[in-house]
C-alpha cells in the first residue's frame, strides 16, 4: 500500500489492492471506450509515480464513498483502448446509480468479448506432439484469466482513470 492515501473513517481498504484481478477493463460510455490493462501494470505505475488520491460519491449517498489513485492513461504500460460500434452506448445516463452503471460496464465488455473485440493476453505453447501437428495443431493457448470490470465516465474528459483503494457501501448494491 502507497504511503500517500487519504482515509476516511467511514472507508475501509477495497480496491486494487485487495482485487485478485489479472486484467482490468474501465468502459468509457462518454468516449465510447473501453480502456483495458493488466492490472499489475496499474499497480506498477502507483508504486512508481504515486499519482494523486482522489475522493468519490455516489448518488443518494451523502458524504465520500470511494478513494482511489487518479492514474493518467498514457502512463499505464501496454494498455488497449477498444472502440467498437455497440448500440447501446447511447442508452447510458450519468445519473444513474453506481449499481446500474456497474451492470451496463459488464454487459459492454460482455458483447465486446463476444464480437471478438476484447484483447486478453494468453499463455501460449508450441505442441511438439508430431501426430496433433499433423492434425493441424501448432500451438496450445492457455487463458483463465479474471477480468475486473469499472465504469468510468470521466476518463472521457480528463484522460485519467480511477483506480479505487477504499470504499463504503451504504446502499449494499453490487
Amino acid at each position: 500500500m502507497a504511503t500517500n492515501e487519504i482515509y476516511q473513517p467511514e472507508l475501509f481498504e477495497h480496491g486494487i489492492w485487495q482485487e485478485n484481478s489479472d486484467i482490468r477493463a474501465h468502459v468509457s460510455p462518454a468516449n465510447q471506450t473501453i480502456y483495458v490493462f493488466i492490472t499489475r501494470n496499474v499497480i506498477k505505475t502507483i508504486e512508481s509515480i504515486r499519482p494523486e488520491v482522489k475522493l468519490a460519491g455516489q448518488p443518494g449517498v451523502k458524504g465520500v464513498t470511494a478513494q482511489g489513485y487518479v492514474v493518467k492513461i498514457e502512463d499505464i504500460e501496454d494498455i488497449r483502448r477498444v472502440q467498437f460500434n455497440w448500440r447501446w452506448w447511447k442508452h447510458f445516463d450519468e445519473k444513474w446509480p453506481t449499481e446500474k452503471k456497474g451492470k451496463f460496464a459488464v454487459v459492454c465488455v460482455r458483447d465486446c468479448m463476444r464480437a471478438g473485440h476484447f484483447p486478453l493476453w494468453f499463455d501460449a505453447a508450441d505442441d511438439e506432439r508430431l501426430n496433433i501437428q499433423i492434425a493441424g495443431t501448432d500451438m496450445l493457448v492457455f487463458c483463465r484469466k479474471k477480468i475486473q470490470v469499472k465504469c468510468d465516465s470521466p476518463v472521457a474528459r480528463t484522460g485519467n482513470l480511477f483506480i479505487q483503494t477504499a470504499e463504503r457501501n451504504p446502499l449494499k448494491k453490487f
